[in-house]
């Protein structure tokens, strides 16, 4: 049986480079193609709760968008300390995981998960797009206060701004 790429892009065409560094840094056919792509999808869907949704999200941002867009996004993006989300003008990238408009969030928040004493924090955004709607945890926040909102912020911000902008 031939293995179709998940993420299908002509690997020839004036756009083939900025297909496969979008592809490369998101890790879609890598994680999406394959014999084992069912197993994959259905371990996904318990493990990230979103099964095929990162590959949905990403096909259906860079069909409407057009890929110059997200390319140059990626490409002039900043990454947030200590983590591997990546701020744009118009999208977050989380490195080898999904990438989602920062005007389709709904909501950004902090998650205090309590396990007997020792508490965690994260950074969750909900969003709602042509995909569906999804709730994703963006980082892992520090378990001092200060630190955590500063972090949140940092994520937070940007997320507004974009908001703003579209108003």
């Amino acid at each position: 049986m031939k293995n179709k790429d998940a993420f299908p892009y002509e690997k020839t065409g004036a756009n083939a480079d900025k297909f496969a560094e979008i592809d490369k840094f998101l890790q879609l056919n890598a994680r999406f193609s394959g014999g084992m792509n069912k197993f994959k999808t259905v371990l996904g869907s318990f493990v990230n709760r979103g099964g095929k949704a990162p590959l949905e999200r990403a096909k259906n941002i860079v069909n409407s968008d057009g890929i110059d867009s997200v390319y140059d996004d990626l490409m002039h993006c900043t990454r947030i300390d200590r983590c591997d989300i990546f701020i744009g003008k118009k999208y977050i990238f989380k490195q080898g995981m999904f990438v989602f408009r920062m005007s389709d969030v709904r909501e950004c928040y902090i998650v205090d998960e309590a396990s007997g004493d020792d508490n965690e924090y994260h950074c969750m955004v909900d969003i709602s797009d042509e995909t569906g709607t999804d709730t994703l945890e963006l980082r892992k926040l520090s378990i001092i206060k200060v630190q955590r909102q500063q972090q949140f912020e940092t994520i937070n911000k940007p997320i507004e701004a974009a908001k703003i902008r579209l108003e």
